[in-house]
């Protein structure tokens, strides 16, 4: 994810148990706004990032290799260049391939560092690195001081997934995908010594050893030996999109599955969450001799059927702590990429309760294409819902 082509639709058909109440609101009671009503991007967004200062600058990250600053004015008609990365990226025009992620460092107001993720071919992997921004007046990214932090080699042009969010503990966590090939049939996902299909935590403030980075002292498997240190959780296919909670502290996760789940996650240290020997709540197969996991999986907190209509490719979010949609306060908001859908998903507090996972926007055949890459959050904690067609949609309560 992003992905300029329709996911095959699964053949395969699955009983499911709900735990989830299933809402769908009446007549709309969401509605999509153009959050920028004059800027329409010639690429496909996959991010946003804000500095964590009183008066919050954003940027927007385009999937060919342009970022762009967020005007604070809504109405402007141009937005100015923070970072041109085309010409790097002039072969990672394929599948999933291309910029995945900036963001700013927590301390970026002294500092001056940004943090990027993205694809490179020749070999084929995927790329963590980080840049200094101009001091001055010109607010842009520097390419000719990039540092590179950690490659990792990957298959195919997909799965690369990319996802970077700083905790609330000031590491930088980075989520990469299995390396494309179906079934993960080398079992990526499930090796202690593979950093594919994994969360990573890392130290970007300090050093140790020849690395460019730190590996903290209290990742799950930093003392051991037959365990890559930067891991702090595994079993992921293709997830996309990952943000903390800013009321918890919790790290929600969306994985893209194979035939028959897209599914959320909270995720854990240590965490094993199953692939390739589940897809979402469901066995794939027979646990082997060959799996070297610890510990029980963990199933995802949501997950909904590719096989009933639901949809076909998750697009990743976070729990809304803004105030202007007060119904959905405490709910992950989250969408799908292949049916255009929004929903509010609220995890139930008590065994006892059920999750309920409200339906508030889905496209329609006559409307403007409606294709959601991610939903974030902007400084104030409102919804900017990103568009494959370009746009950067917001969500508003319909008048009633």
């Amino acid at each position: 994810m992003p992905v300029p082509f329709v996911a095959k639709i699964p053949f395969s058909l699955l009983w499911l148990t709900l735990t989830t109440v299933a809402i769908a609101t009446e007549d709309r009671a969401y509605e999509l706004r153009h959050a920028w009503s004059k800027l329409q991007f010639p690429d496909c967004p996959v991010g946003v990032a804000f500095t964590n200062e009183p008066s919050p600058t954003g940027i927007v990250v385009l999937q060919r290799g342009m970022v762009h600053v967020l005007p604070a004015d809504r109405e402007a008609a141009v937005a100015p260049v923070f970072l041109d990365l085309k010409d790097r990226l002039k072969d990672e025009i394929h599948f999933e391939a291309g910029l995945h992620a900036v963001v700013f460092h927590p301390d970026f107001a002294k500092n001056h560092r940004v943090y990027l993720s993205y694809s490179q071919s020749e070999p084929r992997r995927a790329v963590l690195s980080e840049m200094m921004v101009r001091e001055g007046a010109e607010f842009r990214a520097d390419p000719a001081t990039e540092r590179i932090l950690l490659e990792v080699p990957h298959q195919l042009a997909d799965h690369f997934s990319g996802s970077l969010a700083f905790g609330p503990d000031g590491m930088l966590y980075w989520s990469i995908g299995d390396g494309g090939m179906r079934d993960d049939p080398h079992g990526m996902a499930q090796h202690p010594f593979l950093l594919q299909g994994k969360v990573l935590r890392i130290d970007v403030n300090h050093r140790s050893g020849s690395r460019a980075y730190a590996i903290p002292p209290d990742n799950p498997f930093a003392d051991k030996q037959e365990w890559r240190g930067e891991i702090y959780a595994m079993g992921f296919r293709n997830p996309w999109g990952m943000s903390f909670d800013p009321g918890s502290g919790e790290l929600w996760l969306a994985d893209v599955g194979q035939e028959m789940f897209e599914e959320i996650n909270v995720v854990t240290k240590g965490g094993n969450y199953g692939w390739a020997e589940r897809d979402g709540p469901k066995r794939l197969m027979a646990k082997g001799e060959t799996q070297q996991a610890p510990g029980e999986f963990i199933d995802p907190v949501h997950s909904y059927s590719r096989t009933t209509g639901e949809g076909i490719c998750i697009a990743g979010g976070f729990v809304y702590r803004g105030s202007r949609l007060p119904k959905l306060v405490g709910c992950y908001l989250y969408g799908d990429w292949g049916y255009g859908k929004v929903w509010a998903f609220r995890r139930a507090e008590t065994r006892e309760a059920k999750s309920v996972n409200t339906l508030l926007f889905v496209h329609r055949e006559n409307e403007e294409r409606f294709n959601p890459t991610q939903i974030c959050a902007d400084p104030e904690g409102e919804p900017l819902i990103l568009n494959h067609s370009g746009w950067i949609e917001t969500l508003a309560e319909v008048a009633k």
